[in-house]
């Protein structure tokens, strides 16, 4: 067999074109620039008119106005953006807008394509609630179509802007069918003639499936992308294009490009994501490498994650970067020890970097090393400057989660305002009820289906209330007390726990009145003790330390500010982060309002403080052979006591406190 000296005769020639200087490499064709288009050709609503009012309803860049609307371009209140100011005209709620026209035969609007699928957004400011009979659909984006010559108005709708002052984000992805002969978009803002206004602005439509960040052709360029108008500024789509790499490499240096790749990646946005951890391959340092398992862990790639970090530990972390992600990789298995290991090791590395000792203190909580998790978390409060609160007073109060408590007090501060204007506006508007300081209870499946200890409980507190009027409410009759945003229930689903922390605040804001956990015994009337622990501040709540309290029975008078700013900063919180940072993040809020609204901290300082652990006592006891008089010591230690429904059957005697509980056959 003669040997195959091609292959050799080529190295050989190649190695001496490169001593020579003439070795040319292969090209690599260039990237396609990476782009999203805006396809509103109006999104500002602006008008070509000096009254502002809109009146080319079927041009590609007219905003068609619905009969029982009055609707004009104006400037968006402190936000120093234009948008269209939409009222009702009539009795009629129809009131809406189609930007780009709607429903005329054969057309499709904003250049939409059957079968293409889309993300539309935009924002709507209120300087108010909108009042008066509203209409199912207020404060969404529907998208409509025409099939089979059949007009369909809702083919899809967004979650409903929450319906109170500030500015607000929606959006829906939506698909046209195949056969579609005319699409539009509606705006609905829902409310008729004389019940409040809507500033509607940022209007996109994007081909996709996830959200886009509101652009056009007026933003300014930044390090990363460009943006321009693709016809006529102002009436026409806009493109962002992510620039070339290294075009971006001139302006930023790669850690900041891996940065921008991750929080692409947070998104959505994968394609600009992959794009610039491909500019990053070029060269295959610590920097690339750590972009590239993020990536991974974007694409729920966690095995393979894991196994790279694991590798550039080993070998080039100098920063303690890739033993974070790793950290945070071994949090979602739940393994503090590992992720607190990791951790601490970042941070012996990045000792400026104040996060990695508040999570690493997060894990020695988790871990029950409450001293070790502490001093960390004092490492990075040193490191901590310009909080809007007392860092300092908050971490002496022992309390666990510095960093979660810390976010949640940041969050406050920068909202703070539209917080205490929504509190105001409600305030300023009380419900108008002939309940007197109801006795709120919820079980979300009905108590028909409750628990043993449930039922009783209920029981008991009917019993011992017989001239209040207790409320007991399941998601089959809720609705006739609060209204919950359709949003906060989608992004909390199935989790009943929190869920309620958010119901309570939503009654005890508009009625006043007592709430009390489904798993609170509550052997005497209330009326009294609650009366006593009220003092003369509108709220109660047994706590722990100052305002670190339990929310398991809250108590609080008809127009307590309390009441009213903590419901306001919860709902905030959901509708703008939407994600449970800790389970005790109602907890949070709570302390973290004290801290920095002087009001809130007069009301709560008013009232009488009553210790949450003696509360807790026949909790711990409930399964442990039944004693009569030691039963009536436990009861005497609380005029309510916070109980647990979850234990396992074969925990259960007959002759345990909670059986005697629950057959109701203590004696005393």
């Amino acid at each position: 067999m003669r040997p195959n000296t091609t292959g050799l005769r080529r190295r050989l020639a190649r190695a001496g074109q490169a001593a020579s200087g003439n070795l040319r490499l292969p090209v690599r064709p260039a990237a396609a620039p990476v782009t999203v288009v805006n396809l509103a050709p109006n999104p500002s609503f602006r008008s070509g008119r000096a009254d502002g009012t809109f009146d080319r309803p079927l041009d590609p860049d007219g905003v068609y106005v619905h009969p029982h609307s009055a609707a004009r371009s104006a400037p968006v209140p402190g936000l120093g953006v234009t948008g269209a100011l939409v009222t009702g005209a009539g009795a009629n709620n129809d009131s809406h807008i189609a930007p780009g026209g709607r429903d005329q035969a054969g057309d499709l609007r904003l250049g939409m394509r059957p079968g293409g699928t889309y993300t539309a957004g935009v924002s709507v400011f209120l300087p108010g609630p909108l009042t008066g009979a509203l209409n199912p659909y207020a404060l969404r984006i529907i998208p409509g179509c025409v099939r089979g010559g059949t007009a369909n108005f809702h083919l899809a709708a967004s979650p409903p802007a929450r319906n109170e002052y500030g500015d607000h984000r929606v959006s829906v992805t939506f698909t046209l069918p195949e056969n579609a002969t005319a699409a539009w978009i509606r705006l609905l803002a829902g409310m008729s003639q004389g019940h409040g206004e809507a500033y509607w602005h940022s209007f996109s439509l994007t081909e996709g499936d996830a959200p886009v960040a509101y652009f056009d052709g007026d933003t300014d360029d930044d390090v990363f992308f460009t943006y321009v108008w693709l016809g006529t500024p102002g009436a026409s789509p806009s493109r962002r294009t992510l620039r070339p790499y290294r075009e971006i490499l001139a302006r930023t240096d790669r850690r900041a490009i891996a940065d921008e790749a991750a929080r692409l990646g947070r998104a959505g946005a994968a394609a600009e994501a992959d794009a610039l951890v491909a500019g990053l391959a070029a060269q295959r340092d610590p920097v690339y490498r750590l972009a590239a398992a993020r990536r991974l862990v974007d694409r729920g790639e966690y095995a393979a994650a894991r196994h790279r970090l694991r590798k550039m530990i080993k070998t080039d972390d100098e920063t303690g970067d890739a033993a974070v992600e790793l950290g945070r990789l071994h949090e979602r298995r739940r393994d503090w020890a590992g992720a607190e290991l990791l951790y601490r090791e970042a941070a012996a590395k990045r000792p400026d970097d104040r996060e990695r000792f508040y999570r690493r203190a997060y894990m020695l909580d988790k871990l029950q090393r409450r001293d070790d998790s502490k001093k960390a978390a004092g490492q990075g409060l040193a490191v901590d400057s310009d909080l809007p609160f007392d860092g300092r007073a908050v971490l002496d109060l022992d309390v666990k989660c510095f960093g979660a408590r810390r976010e949640v007090g940041l969050f406050l501060a920068e909202h703070l305002d539209q917080i205490r204007r929504q509190a105001r506006q409600r305030l300023d508007r009380p419900a108008v009820t002939a309940l007197e300081m109801p006795i709120f209870i919820y079980w979300a499946q009905g108590f028909e289906s409750a628990p043993p200890l449930v039922r009783r409980c209920a029981q008991t507190l009917r019993e011992n209330n017989p001239h209040a009027q207790v409320h007991e409410l399941s998601d089959a009759n809720l609705a006739y007390y609060v209204d919950m945003p359709a949003d906060l229930c989608d992004a909390l689903g199935d989790n009943k726990t929190n869920f309620s922390d958010l119901v309570r605040l939503a009654l005890l804001e508009k009625f006043g009145g007592i709430w009390v956990d489904a798993t609170v015994y509550a052997p005497v009337a209330l009326s009294e003790p609650v009366a006593a622990a009220l003092g003369d501040s509108g709220f109660f709540a047994f706590n722990y330390h100052g305002p670190y309290i339990s929310n398991w029975f809250l108590a609080a008078r008809p127009g307590s500010y309390v009441a009213h700013l903590w419901r306001a900063a919860m709902y905030l919180w959901w509708e703008q982060r939407g994600e449970l940072i800790d389970y005790f993040l109602a907890h949070h809020v709570f302390e973290m309002l004290y801290h920095l609204d002087a009001d809130f901290a007069a009301e709560w300082d008013k009232g009488n403080r009553i210790s949450t652990r003696p509360a807790h006592a026949l909790q711990q006891a409930m399964l442990q052979p039944y004693d009569a008089a030691d039963f009536d010591r436990l009861l005497s230690g609380s005029f309510a006591h916070k109980l647990r429904y979850k234990y396992q059957p074969q925990q259960v005697t007959s002759e345990s406190y909670l059986a005697h509980l629950v057959r109701g056959d203590h004696r005393s």
